[in-house]
């Protein structure tokens, strides 16, 4: 064996049994960290003396935290690239901003209280009006296959909100920069109208039309 392909053996070795600490599950007895600035003011829900999971390098005790947007950054992003995805984030909210700030100006006194100038809780409004409730299963039975529908869990409801907005930003005229299309999109979504709530409505009527064939569930 030649003497490279020894030292190159060894490298990955050693790479291999640093990945796999870093990623090692942690005891039943480690609690998960407590890194919100609010917990540390009131009592902690555990002794000083247990042990204590270390806190992921994305998670922090900032005000502007939020674990829903880094998730819809992370299903944005394309090779690793998240930088990139995280400035189109900004730009998409800074355009929800300008938008709202301009019905600000131009419209009547009775209507500001209902203009909502957070673009967080607009987008929080806009993947809560795009979530949907039901989903259709392929199951096999007597040679065919059936269309099921089925309740879809929380996690699976939120990733098909979140993929279905990029999928209609990116459907869009690639002339618009992303993040002004992903702005429309966030934009009708809270306005409970546009092509990923008339997505969602669809997609309930396919499994209200399929209701027939939900004694075919057995999970």
């Amino acid at each position: 064996m030649s003497t490279s392909l020894l030292k190159c053996m060894v490298v990955f070795w050693c790479i291999s049994r640093v990945t796999q600490v870093r990623h090692s599950r942690y005891p039943p007895t480690f609690v998960e960290p407590v890194v919100k600035k609010e917990s540390f003011e009131t009592e902690l829900p555990f002794d000083v003396s247990t042990p204590v999971k270390a806190a992921p390098l994305w998670r922090t005790s900032s005000f502007t935290y939020d674990p829903l947007i880094l998730k819809f950054i992370n299903i944005i992003q394309k090779k690793g690239e998240k930088d990139l995805a995280s400035y189109l984030m900004r730009k998409t909210f800074e355009q929800i901003k300008l938008r709202q700030v301009e019905k600000v100006n131009t419209a009547p006194p009775g209507d500001l209280p209902e203009i909502e100038l957070n673009p967080k809780k607009i987008f929080h409004e806009a993947i809560e009006n795009s979530k949907p409730l039901l989903g259709l299963q392929n199951v096999e039975r007597g040679g065919r296959t059936y269309q099921v529908p089925t309740p879809l869990k929380e996690s699976r409801r939120r990733f098909l909100a979140m993929k279905w907005l990029i999928e209609a930003a990116n459907n869009k005229e690639p002339v618009i920069p992303f993040y002004q299309k992903l702005a429309d999109e966030l934009m009708d979504a809270y306005q409970n109208t546009g092509a990923v709530v008339k997505r969602k409505n669809d997609l309930h009527k396919q499994c209200e039309a399929n209701r027939a064939y939900a004694h075919f569930r057995w999970w």
